[in-house]
């Protein structure tokens, strides 16, 4: 049977705003949101006063009802509460002014005056449609992850597929808390050991506050004694009842799978123990140690990190890099996101860039991309060297660096944008190309021009209108009208050294790969 997520409270304030929260004295804030929620029941003023409680109901008790059964002396508050609280009920819903005082074991949702008349018909078609919506959901992923379980990436495949339903990332860690593998197109820091052993033995997803403004949901893949952790990421107060049932499902595929041993998952398989190194994935540093040395790599010693471009050409990258490094590199080569990453010991990326650059040519390796990042200290500080192999292989891709071979550290390789690689990703960066680029960027959208592009060539030309004009395919009295307009646009004076050179540096930032 597949995991159904349980309506909580949270989600009854999430969806009605008007909703309050009054917690049980003897049960904090939180730990009381997460109480599951079947269906709202209503107290009468005639008998039965109650219809049969089965658990989890939320039982809507206006003040004017309470007041008539007091009158009557059919049942005092105390009696009440006290069987509501033996038949475990969820909550009780009822006016601000009946929450004054909190209950010592029922949680209390409240509802602005006037009391609404049809408060448990309300509710229950809130319920109902968001169970349809659920149960819809949860068909859709059940086969989605039927099918992404036949696919032989395994769990990778998973994660991807639940990723993609959820709209969130997912991070899979084995029991010690290494990460075996992300979901989505971002990667989220896996869960801390507190919150693994807040989540051991869970049975339902757990929710766990995070930093700088996040929350994660967390769940063992088996209760008791868990092989393995599955966790999903989302900015604070967002994570919902959707959520959970993408991970409580995926959780489920995730512990069958590897059950079956359908995966290079929980230890296994030589590229998987490579690209834990590449994307830091393991829990400490000792970890990481030990598995660098299983490796056969010295943990004393730099390593540069190589990221190839090899579309739909794994075995090629692993020819190539095998030939020009030897055997030993061709051995720690990877899948990692952004291409196939591999270890290089040593600190000089300019031999290992004059290994592979005939090795290219001579194996034929025509739109085969390699980025080489400068050496690290050690294999500890491999995710760094990763980053940036993907800034100079983003580059390769973007035509911005023509060369087959580049390494991220040489000026001769990468120009200006070795200076950039520092900037890369701050938001300062976007600020500035906006202040000295945006009125040229609107203009061309607005009126489906090329300013950008007939400054970049302009400039690239080294200001001879002859050459541009030609280049661009238009008349030199076309381009001069545009320059005029470029100037009149941007209020820099294109015969200015210092504006010219603003000007291009902003025009390079416009090349900087995405991060991530």
């Amino acid at each position: 049977m597949k995991p159904i997520a349980d309506i909580t409270l949270r989600d009854l304030c999430r969806w009605d705003r008007r909703l309050g929260f009054v917690p049980p004295t003897g049960m904090n804030r939180e730990q009381a949101l997460e109480r599951a929620v079947s269906w709202a029941v209503s107290v009468r003023t005639t008998p039965p006063l109650l219809p049969p409680l089965r658990g989890d109901e939320l039982v809507v008790l206006s003040p004017r009802v309470l007041a008539q059964i007091e009158a009557d002396e059919a049942l005092s508050w105390e009696d009440l509460s006290a069987e509501l609280a033996r038949n475990r009920v969820a909550a009780v819903l009822s006016e601000p002014a009946f929450a004054e005082e909190p209950h010592p074991v029922l949680p209390i949702l409240t509802l602005p005056a006037p009391f609404p008349h049809d408060a448990e018909g309300m509710l229950n078609r809130l319920i109902t449609e968001r169970r349809a919506e659920l149960y819809r959901l949860g068909n859709e992923l059940s086969r989605r992850l039927s099918q992404a379980a036949m696919d032989p990436r395994g769990v990778e495949a998973l994660l991807g597929i639940a990723a993609e339903l959820a709209g969130r990332p997912l991070v899979l860690q084995d029991r010690e808390g290494n990460v075996v593998g992300w979901g989505g197109g971002t990667i989220v820091p896996p869960a801390t050991a507190a919150e693994l052993a807040a989540a051991n033995g869970a049975t339902s997803p757990l929710l766990c506050p995070g930093p700088d403004g996040t929350e994660r949901l967390i769940l063992p893949l088996a209760a008791g004694a868990p092989s393995g952790y599955l966790s999903l990421v989302g900015p604070a107060g967002t994570l919902n009842e959707s959520d959970r049932l993408v991970l409580a499902q995926t959780a489920a595929t995730c512990s069958i799978l590897l059950g079956q041993g359908r995966t290079a998952g929980l230890g296994g398989g030589r590229q998987r123990l490579v690209a834990d190194l590449l994307l830091g994935r393991l829990a400490s540093d000792a970890a990481a140690l030990a598995r660098a040395q299983m490796l056969g790599i010295d943990t004393t010693a730099p390593v540069i990190v190589g990221l190839i471009d090899a579309p739909d050409r794994p075995a090629a990258a692993r020819h190539l890099v095998a030939q020009a490094l030897g055997p030993a590199v061709g051995d720690n080569l990877a899948p990692v996101p952004g291409g196939i990453g591999f270890l290089v010991q040593g600190s000089d990326p300019s031999r290992a860039a004059s290994a592979l650059r005939p090795t290219l040519r001579r194996e034929g390796g025509n739109g085969i991309a390699v980025a080489l990042s400068r050496p690290v200290p050690t294999i500890l500080q491999a995710p760094e060297g990763l980053r940036e192999a993907r800034f100079t292989l983003g580059l390769q891709r973007a035509g911005a660096v023509t060369l087959p071979v580049a390494r991220a550290g040489s000026v001769d390789d990468l120009g200006l944008f070795s200076l950039l690689y520092p900037l890369w990703g701050n938001p300062a960066v976007a600020a500035f190309r906006d202040a000295v680029l945006g009125p040229l960027e609107d203009y061309d959208r607005r009126r489906h021009s090329g300013l950008i592009e007939t400054l970049e060539v302009y400039l690239s030309h080294g200001g001879a209108l002859a050459e541009a004009a030609e280049h661009l395919g238009i008349h030199r009295n076309t381009l001069s009208y545009r320059l005029q307009r470029i100037a009149e646009l941007t209020r820099r004076d294109l015969g200015n050294p210092r504006d010219r050179l603003l000007l291009q540096v902003a025009l390079l930032t416009r090349h900087l790969p995405e991060e991530g």
